[in-house]
């Protein structure tokens, strides 16, 4: 396909937007606005960025191909999504009361919180891999999307997107994460109707099929609620928006509020991947989202495709790139330093590595193009802190207990990689093993730990 000039001044007005709102947000603001928005978070800044944050371009690539691997049971990822988000908010309004008397500003800080420095250490080191796997997952997947829905190539589509990333990133912080977030939210969720009138206007990808339950796979279906539920707890980026929250109000309702839009989202994004599915047999799963396109969308309206791409592949990849510089700054550099690190050497130190991540994450993703094995390894190594992060609300770990469950788990994973069956269903096992090592050395290192129910987590909810 070739852009169109009306097309191409969309994309590029799409661009300047986000790079005015970066430079926005950095004018006369607090160090604390650009490291976590200055706790003043509201409820549509909340939802917007929970979302947005969510739906990115190796969503798109993973979820679409899901979908045409395995039917309408893959819409389950958003269903269980969902009910995480929901089942989330007793854990956060705690979290969120804790965060700001501590001043949180990352997921290793409960770590370091709850247990020693040594424990939060390799948490960090943990979540530091897993997010620069998602960052590459990131440039590869949505760049690929772009460069075959436009016409453009891979590297020319990497380049652009990587760039505006960085700039309004480098300029705006945390906080111009949020508003983008919000910005792009919006031009997806309109973008996705726009897609879903075209779709019915057209009767292209609509039939009896699409809607077929009777195709799910049982099994399936569970995994993939399990797994939406799950990821929630090792999702650094969710915990940062409960301590940029405005207060506790906004973290309940913003939680249920991004319940809600998540299903509507993916349901769109199933559409989708069921046109593919359908209308595109033979192809690889991971072309599905940008074939899927294709078939309901005509040349007239690939300027709308395209910006609905670029939303998508920024809103998340901002969002990554965020959480990575800001844990570097404060996980390693804050708790190692021997002299008192203030919030603006903090943010001095986030924005060179808001840059620095920006081009490792580039170059990785202009020379390595696989994102399969990626996937799974970085799920495999992020499920590993779940079983601690969760039991730590309502029981005493001890040190032990939590490394050991650490420690593990990533070592599990290693194994399965080094034997080459580092596949999914294994993959997502590390969970199983961390939780067995946890209760083990739990019982060995301490015989009776005082159990904080769930129920008296927050007394002000």
């Amino acid at each position: 396909m070739k852009l169109s000039t009306f097309n191409l001044f969309l994309l590029i007005l799409y661009a300047l937007v986000c790079v005015g709102i970066g430079l926005w947000s950095s004018r006369g603001k607090r160090d604390d606005d650009y490291l976590i928005a200055g706790r003043k978070i509201r409820l549509f800044g909340f939802v917007s960025s929970v979302v947005a944050s969510y739906i990115g371009g190796a969503a798109l690539v993973a979820y679409s191909a899901y979908v045409y691997k395995f039917g309408i049971s893959a819409i389950a990822v958003f269903l269980g999504t969902s009910l995480g988000f929901l089942f989330f908010i007793p854990y956060a309004l705690k979290l969120r009361k804790i965060s700001t008397e501590k001043q949180f500003l990352t997921l290793s800080d409960w770590f370091y919180f709850k247990f020693n420095k040594k424990t939060g250490v390799v948490s960090a080191l943990i979540l530091l891999v897993v997010y620069f796997g998602m960052l590459l997952n990131q440039f590869i997947a949505g760049s690929s999307i772009l460069a075959s829905i436009s016409g453009w190539n891979y590297e020319t589509a990497l380049i652009i997107s990587s760039s505006i990333i960085v700039v309004y990133l480098f300029f705006g912080g945390f906080k111009s994460v949020i508003k983008t977030d919000a910005f792009q939210y919006i031009i997806m969720f309109v973008l996705f109707v726009l897609l879903a009138y075209v779709l019915i206007k057209d009767d292209k990808g609509i039939t009896p099929s699409l809607i077929d339950f009777s195709e799910m796979n049982i099994s399936m279906t569970i995994a993939f609620i399990a797994f939406g539920i799950l990821i929630i707890f090792q999702s650094a980026e969710y915990w940062q928006r409960v301590y940029a929250a405005r207060d506790e109000k906004v973290v309940k309702r913003g939680f249920i509020g991004s319940a809600v839009l998540v299903l509507i989202t993916g349901l769109a994004i199933t559409v989708v991947g069921l046109s593919a599915h359908y209308h595109a047999p033979g192809i690889l799963p991971r072309n599905a989202f940008a074939e899927g396109l294709k078939v309901m969308v005509s040349g007239k309206f690939l300027g709308i495709a395209l910006v609905l791409l670029f939303a998508a592949i920024m809103s998340s990849a901002d969002t990554i790139i965020f959480v990575l510089a800001s844990s570097l700054a404060k996980d390693y550099i804050a708790h190692f330093s021997k002299k008192e690190v203030t919030p603006h050497n903090l943010k001095i130190q986030t924005k060179i590595f808001v840059v620095l991540f920006s081009l490792i994450g580039f170059l990785l993703a202009f020379y390595f193009r696989n994102i399969i094995q990626v996937i799974l390894f970085i799920t495999g190594v992020g499920f590993t802190i779940i079983p601690a992060a969760i039991i730590s609300f309502h029981i005493k770990i001890t040190n032990q207990a939590a490394l050991a469950s650490f420690l593990s788990g990533v070592g599990y994973v290693a194994i399965l990689m080094l034997s080459d069956q580092l596949v999914p269903e294994l993959s997502i096992a590390s969970i199983v093993v961390a939780t067995v090592f946890l209760i083990i050395f739990q019982l060995i290192y301490r015989k009776k730990t005082p159990v904080e129910p769930l129920n008296e987590m927050n007394t002000d909810s």
